[in-house]
């Protein structure tokens, strides 16, 4: 395609569709000019989103004075131009608060005829009708303005208004969809990387002698049980090709296989593959799915009936060779009006409190015994799990629907395809969505989805998110080696001096696949950015003593937080949360699912309740709302806490118990952060995708 596409938004023969050579044929727009018309053609100006709706609030700016429509047809801010024999260009220029600016130069050839100019940004399309203007049936060439947004993104679902509430820790997010299971009356729809019956949505530090019907009552498998007359539908990932049956044991139980296996109870599982084969060395070659924007325009009801240009785009070959890639979206949909969105398995490790403590009791296997569970509560013991950092997040609204939309595409593609118990398996009617709530908040369902939707909105919203980045950038996430995301990085704080980068991750070994590409992030921002960069990792940290016969045992045990969450913040206005990490195989083609809310009030409570979370109590009260003394209290109690560490390891055998106890007391880490960098030997030189 050429840097310039010239398109015609006029026909001489209105009973076909315009063609890109109409405008070289210099015919009117119709019968001409009359009285009633004003003059000889028709321009019709239609500002909306880039997902085809009204936008109420933009400024429309024309190098001509437009006349202002009064048709009840006419959405706002629509504008028309009159034009006679005259040819003249008109520049066009459309703008809207969190929205790219789109400008655009509209050429009048002195007869009827129109052609345009490839838009600054955005989309646009066109129609022509004969409608009624000023009382007369007149000849009206339409364009319609498709608008891009700055920070949602235009590949993905239109965003909508909603109620959102962060979840902090899997305590928080499993005892939510435990309490919206409680209202639940007509469908549950679920998935996950990796399912476990008996894992117990909640907890509390003092239910050693729960009996085991007690405590499975409190299961996720439990709780699909108790909801009889309800639909319910699990989608779990499947692991590699299909003939590797044995498989299905890796990432599922018994009783999730039982419930598959049988058939007409409304309980329904099924297991799906991820068919993507990715270059080892290479990079994967997919390519993001385009969208319609003359559909979209077409989908606004003030518009359905024009003959409004549409042009489908085609499907991108993709360059495949080995499979490994999985369906990685977490997320619970209840009744469509309530979705849970998060980076957590249905797992026993996927489960921890806000304080990440060391010996916390609830951080244990199902079927361990009181005396087990006590041993930890006394600190005497570790429990079976060690701490985990995650988020979720719940969406209560049209985003609902959008999140079981995803859900139930892949729902339907496993039927067709006959994926694993999809003998079983049953289809269902999704629901009208849900309206907003009056207080709900922008948010918007993104989604990467491997062929044959080839999405990658995820992408494309993280990218305008950090692109937009003024004031600070913090990722908090489980990997730290997308190539992609690291060069809109660069450009963004190229551009802006006063811009920091705070990120929260986990070391990686040099036996991972992936550790080449996360040396390389780590040392390339480093060495550009010295003082605007920090990073950090996540550890828990307590006393442990034990008087002995001969001796007495005096410890500080450091155990590394297991660092899940998938979790974006900007400037205190964007959070995105979800299940895609930062690496390119989850911006790519890994199936991921995030939701991406633009919202001060939002973004700004979970900026401050994060950061307060990882400082502590004893660095709290430094954080402000500025990126810059953010960046530079966490450095301090990063640098900080690994002082307080290496005194102990230094000098904590030295002391007795109640010398220890009483040190401990007023020289202990507060909060969770220590330094951390990234050693650059790596045993692999992979290509950037596939880990």
């Amino acid at each position: 395609m050429s840097a310039w596409l010239w398109l015609v938004l006029a026909c001489g023969d209105c009973a076909r569709a315009p063609t890109d050579a109409d405008w070289t044929e210099d015919q009117p727009l119709g019968p001409g000019g009359t009285a009633a018309c004003g003059e000889l053609a028709n321009l019709e100006l239609v500002p909306l989103d880039i997902w085809g709706r009204d936008l109420g609030a933009a400024a429309l700016t024309l190098d001509r004075d437009p006349t202002w429509v009064e048709d009840p047809e006419a959405g706002p801010g629509v504008v028309m131009i009159r034009y006679g024999d005259v040819p003249v260009d008109l520049r066009v220029r459309l703008e809207t608060a969190d929205h790219q600016e789109l400008s655009v130069v509209v050429s009048y050839d002195g007869a009827g005829g129109f052609r345009l100019g490839e838009p600054s940004s955005g989309r646009v399309t066109t129609s022509f009708q004969t409608r009624t203007v000023d009382g007369a049936a007149c000849p009206v060439s339409t364009l319609y303005l498709g608008q891009d947004h700055t920070w949602f993104a235009a590949t993905g679902r239109a965003p909508t208004d909603n109620r959102v509430t962060l979840a902090m820790d899997g305590e928080e997010q499993w005892a939510g969809v435990y309490d919206d299971l409680q209202q639940t009356t007509r469908r549950v729809t679920w998935t996950t990387w990796w399912w476990e019956s008996d894992f117990e949505l909640v907890r509390s530090s003092g239910d050693f002698d729960l009996s085991e019907d007690a405590r499975w009552r409190n299961t996720s498998m439990g709780q699909l049980e108790a909801l009889e007359g309800v639909q319910r539908r699990i989608l779990v990932n499947r692991f590699w090709d299909e003939n590797l049956d044995w498989l299905e044991y890796l990432n599922t139980d018994e009783a999730l296989r039982e419930a598959a296996d049988r058939a007409g109870d409304d309980l329904e599982v099924m297991l799906q593959g991820n068919p993507v084969e990715v270059p080892v060395f290479d990079e994967y070659q997919g390519q993001p799915a385009d969208f319609d924007f003359g559909a979209r325009v077409l989908d606004n009801p003030r518009y359905a009936d024009r003959d409004v240009r549409t042009d489908d785009p085609a499907p991108v070959p993709v360059a495949l060779s080995v499979q490994v890639a999985s369906y990685h979206q977490k997320s619970v949909v209840l009744d469509g009006q309530v979705a849970w969105v998060s980076g957590m398995n249905v797992k026993g490790a996927d489960w921890d409190g806000n304080q990440h403590e060391v010996y916390d009791a609830r951080r244990m296997e199902f079927d361990a015994t009181a005396d087990e569970r006590q041993a930890v509560a006394r600190g005497e013991a570790e429990p079976d799990f060690g701490p985990r950092k995650d988020y979720g997040i719940r969406v209560e609204g049209p985003a609902a629907r959008d999140v079981e939309e995803i859900l139930w595409q892949r729902w339907e593609a496993a039927i067709d395809g006959d994926d694993l118990y999809s003998e079983n398996a049953t289809r269902f009617a999704l629901d009208p969505a849900p309206s907003s709530p009056a207080d709900g908040v922008p948010a918007q369902v993104v989604a990467t989805m491997p062929p044959p939707w080839s999405e990658m909105s995820i992408q494309e919203s993280h990218a305008k998110a950090v692109l937009a980045a003024e004031d600070y950038i913090y990722v908090e996430d489980q990997y730290f080696r997308a190539p992609l995301m690291i060069e809109h990085v660069i450009q963004a704080m190229d551009a802006r001096p006063e811009l920091v980068l705070i990120v929260v991750t986990k070391d990686v070994s040099a036996w991972d696949g992936g550790a080449k590409y996360t040396w390389l992030a780590d040392a390339t921002l480093r060495q550009r950015y010295p003082d605007r960069y920090l990073l950090l990792q996540l550890q828990s940290a307590d006393l442990y003593l034990d008087e002995g016969t001969l001796w007495d045992t005096v410890e500080v045990v450091v155990q590394a937080v297991d660092t899940h969450s998938k979790l974006r913040l900007v400037d205190d206005r964007y959070l995105s949360v979800g299940s895609c990490n930062w690496n390119n195989r989850g911006y790519k083609y890994e199936g991921e699912l995030d939701v991406a809310v633009l919202d001060d009030a939002v973004a700004l409570d979970a900026r401050r309740r994060i950061f307060e979370n990882l400082v502590g109590p004893g660095w709290a009260d430094l954080l402000s709302d500025e990126g810059r003394n953010n960046l530079d209290v966490l450095a301090l109690a990063a640098a900080d806490n690994q002082e307080i560490l290496d005194w102990w390891a230094d000098h904590g055998e030295d002391l007795d118990l109640d010398d220890a106890t009483a040190q401990w007391e007023g020289y202990r880490p507060s909060g969770l952060v220590y330094p951390l960098q990234i050693d650059e030997d790596y045993q692999f030189d992979v290509g950037p995708d596939a880990f």
